[in-house]
């Protein structure tokens, strides 16, 4: 396939982006993927666990369909497990738990939202079920390995829960890991998402270069209030 011009892309991609981490390796990607003709891997995920998409996520949507006009493949991940822990990201409390069955009703509706922007014929459509079912304990405990819980605190919701001597989970704390070793299963060339999940995607990025795959790149769109 035919690829624009490195700089031509960029500027598309960069428009509406609060933050691209790390920058320099965008452009990188983006040439070794018009050199070879080969598309990047565009990840973004997505947890079923309300009935109805916010505003927060249309943004990132909208720029998964500029890197699919681009001619990048676009890989949507239901986080039909990541929903059954909730994401703890800016939040000061623990979420409430949903039941799979609510989850995956909640799914349903959602994809039938993400077409109406994303081209969902021409995506890979995958659930992070797929393998975190699989897993056994062993492979949680060597998943868990690889992150400490110091790590974790710096995590801004954690570290303020932490100060005020709130509740934090075990299971709040897998969340941000199950979310970066979605990257490696899908071997994710760039995530998309807010800048609230920084910490996520760059543990993704650790991870990858644990399994001896490329590292992505963030592009982040910012944080819109009152989305969540």
């Amino acid at each position: 396939m035919q690829f624009l011009p490195v700089e031509e892309q960029l500027a598309i991609l960069r428009r509406g982006v609060e933050k691209i981490v790390p920058e320099q390796e965008l452009a990188e990607k983006l040439k070794w993927s018009r050199e070879t003709g080969t598309p990047l891997r565009v990840k973004y995920g997505i947890d079923p666990t309300g009935i109805d998409l916010h505003l927060g996520h249309t943004v990132p949507m909208r720029k998964m369909r500029q890197f699919q006009e681009l001619g990048h493949q676009a890989v949507i991940i239901i986080g039909n497990y990541t929903a059954l822990v909730g994401d703890p990201s800016g939040r000061d409390e623990t979420r409430a738990r949903l039941t799979a069955e609510q989850v995956e009703a909640n799914a349903v509706d959602y994809l039938n939202q993400v077409g109406k922007v994303i081209d969902l014929e021409n995506a890979e459509v995958v659930r992070n079920g797929d393998w975190f079912s699989k897993m056994n304990f062993a492979d949680i405990l060597e998943l868990c390995s690889k992150v400490t819980v110091a790590q974790l605190l710096t995590r801004d919701d954690f570290s303020k829960r932490y100060r005020e001597e709130a509740a934090i989970y075990l299971h709040e704390c897998l969340y941000p890991i199950m979310q970066a070793w979605d990257s490696v299963e899908i071997k994710a060339d760039i995530e998309l998402g807010g800048t609230e999940q920084l910490y996520s995607f760059m543990l993704a990025r650790d991870l990858q270069k644990d399994q001896g795959l490329r590292q992505q790149v963030s592009v982040m769109s910012p944080i819109l209030v009152g989305t969540d």
